[in-house]
Protein backbone atom coordinates (compact mmCIF):
# COMPACT_ATOMS: atom_id res chain seq x y z
CA UNK A 1 0.00 0.00 0.00
CA UNK A 2 1.24 3.48 -0.84
CA UNK A 3 1.87 6.33 1.50
CA UNK A 4 -1.16 8.35 2.63
CA UNK A 5 -0.24 11.94 3.40
CA UNK A 6 -3.30 13.05 5.39
CA UNK A 7 -5.73 11.57 7.88
CA UNK A 8 -9.46 12.19 8.05
CA UNK A 9 -8.85 14.37 11.12
CA UNK A 10 -6.23 16.42 9.26
CA UNK A 11 -8.64 16.83 6.35
CA UNK A 12 -11.33 18.16 8.69
CA UNK A 13 -8.83 20.53 10.30
CA UNK A 14 -7.66 21.77 6.88
CA UNK A 15 -11.17 22.38 5.52
CA UNK A 16 -13.10 23.15 8.68
CA UNK A 17 -15.76 20.78 7.33
CA UNK A 18 -16.76 17.22 8.15
CA UNK A 19 -15.07 14.66 5.96
CA UNK A 20 -17.12 12.89 3.30
CA UNK A 21 -18.13 9.31 4.05
CA UNK A 22 -15.52 7.97 1.63
CA UNK A 23 -12.75 10.28 2.88
CA UNK A 24 -10.22 7.53 3.64
CA UNK A 25 -10.43 6.22 0.07
CA UNK A 26 -10.25 9.74 -1.39
CA UNK A 27 -7.24 10.64 0.77
CA UNK A 28 -5.44 7.53 -0.44
CA UNK A 29 -6.25 8.37 -4.05
CA UNK A 30 -5.23 12.01 -3.67
CA UNK A 31 -1.99 10.88 -2.02
CA UNK A 32 -1.21 8.84 -5.13
CA UNK A 33 -1.73 11.96 -7.27
CA UNK A 34 0.58 13.96 -4.98
CA UNK A 35 3.18 11.19 -5.21
CA UNK A 36 2.97 11.24 -9.01
CA UNK A 37 3.17 15.05 -9.17
CA UNK A 38 6.26 15.12 -6.95
CA UNK A 39 8.06 12.16 -8.52
CA UNK A 40 10.93 14.35 -9.75
CA UNK A 41 11.18 16.40 -6.53
CA UNK A 42 14.22 16.04 -4.33
CA UNK A 43 13.58 15.90 -0.59
CA UNK A 44 14.75 13.86 2.37
CA UNK A 45 12.60 10.97 3.56
CA UNK A 46 12.24 8.89 6.69
CA UNK A 47 12.52 5.11 6.71
CA UNK A 48 8.87 4.76 5.61
CA UNK A 49 9.38 7.05 2.60
CA UNK A 50 7.52 10.06 4.00
CA UNK A 51 9.13 13.50 3.75
CA UNK A 52 11.29 14.08 6.84
CA UNK A 53 11.27 17.88 6.63
CA UNK A 54 8.17 19.16 8.49
CA UNK A 55 7.48 21.86 5.87
CA UNK A 56 7.59 19.35 3.03
CA UNK A 57 5.46 16.87 4.94
CA UNK A 58 2.92 19.63 5.66
CA UNK A 59 2.84 20.57 1.97
CA UNK A 60 2.12 16.95 0.99
CA UNK A 61 -0.63 16.79 3.62
CA UNK A 62 -2.21 20.11 2.59
CA UNK A 63 -2.06 19.32 -1.13
CA UNK A 64 -3.75 15.98 -0.45
CA UNK A 65 -6.47 17.68 1.61
CA UNK A 66 -6.99 20.39 -1.04
CA UNK A 67 -7.49 17.72 -3.69
CA UNK A 68 -10.06 15.83 -1.62
CA UNK A 69 -11.83 19.10 -0.72
CA UNK A 70 -12.32 19.83 -4.40
CA UNK A 71 -13.61 16.33 -5.09
CA UNK A 72 -16.02 16.68 -2.15
CA UNK A 73 -17.18 20.07 -3.46
CA UNK A 74 -17.82 18.63 -6.92
CA UNK A 75 -19.67 15.64 -5.45
CA UNK A 76 -21.85 17.94 -3.35
CA UNK A 77 -22.59 20.14 -6.37
CA UNK A 78 -23.56 17.11 -8.44
CA UNK A 79 -25.80 15.85 -5.62
CA UNK A 80 -27.49 19.27 -5.55
CA UNK A 81 -28.07 19.09 -9.28
CA UNK A 82 -25.11 21.30 -10.09
CA UNK A 83 -23.56 20.94 -13.50
CA UNK A 84 -20.59 22.85 -14.85
CA UNK A 85 -22.30 23.05 -18.23
CA UNK A 86 -25.34 24.62 -16.57
CA UNK A 87 -23.33 27.55 -15.24
CA UNK A 88 -24.14 31.22 -15.85
CA UNK A 89 -24.70 32.40 -19.38
CA UNK A 90 -21.55 33.77 -20.98
CA UNK A 91 -23.40 35.33 -23.89
CA UNK A 92 -26.97 35.72 -25.03
CA UNK A 93 -28.28 37.14 -28.30
CA UNK A 94 -31.80 37.82 -29.52
CA UNK A 95 -31.62 38.13 -33.32
CA UNK A 96 -31.38 34.60 -34.75
CA UNK A 97 -30.98 33.41 -31.13
CA UNK A 98 -27.46 32.63 -29.95
CA UNK A 99 -26.89 31.21 -26.47
CA UNK A 100 -23.66 29.93 -24.96
CA UNK A 101 -22.28 28.63 -21.69
CA UNK A 102 -18.83 27.47 -20.71
CA UNK A 103 -18.24 23.88 -21.68
CA UNK A 104 -17.97 21.26 -18.98
CA UNK A 105 -14.43 20.30 -18.05
CA UNK A 106 -13.25 16.93 -19.23
CA UNK A 107 -13.94 14.32 -16.56
CA UNK A 108 -10.68 12.53 -17.18
CA UNK A 109 -8.54 15.53 -16.23
CA UNK A 110 -10.67 16.17 -13.12
CA UNK A 111 -9.84 12.77 -11.73
CA UNK A 112 -6.26 12.29 -12.86
CA UNK A 113 -4.63 15.68 -12.26
CA UNK A 114 -4.14 17.73 -9.14
CA UNK A 115 -6.38 20.76 -8.76
CA UNK A 116 -4.79 24.20 -8.90
CA UNK A 117 -4.73 24.73 -5.12
CA UNK A 118 -2.87 21.46 -4.56
CA UNK A 119 -0.32 22.34 -7.25
CA UNK A 120 0.16 25.82 -5.75
CA UNK A 121 0.85 24.31 -2.31
CA UNK A 122 3.51 22.00 -3.74
CA UNK A 123 5.01 24.67 -6.00
CA UNK A 124 5.66 26.93 -2.99
CA UNK A 125 8.42 24.52 -1.96
CA UNK A 126 9.49 23.68 -5.53
CA UNK A 127 8.11 20.17 -5.15
CA UNK A 128 6.01 20.22 -8.29
CA UNK A 129 6.16 21.94 -11.63
CA UNK A 130 3.09 21.56 -13.76
CA UNK A 131 2.68 22.85 -17.27
CA UNK A 132 -0.98 23.73 -17.70
CA UNK A 133 -2.57 22.86 -20.99
CA UNK A 134 -5.42 24.87 -22.42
Amino acid sequence: MGRIFASVEEYESFTGQPAPANAARLLARASRLVTRATKAAIYDTDSAGYPSDPDVRDAFRDATCAQVAEWARREAAAADGGDAAAGPWTSVSAGSISLSRPSAPAEVSEDTQLVAEAVEILEELDLCQVVWQA
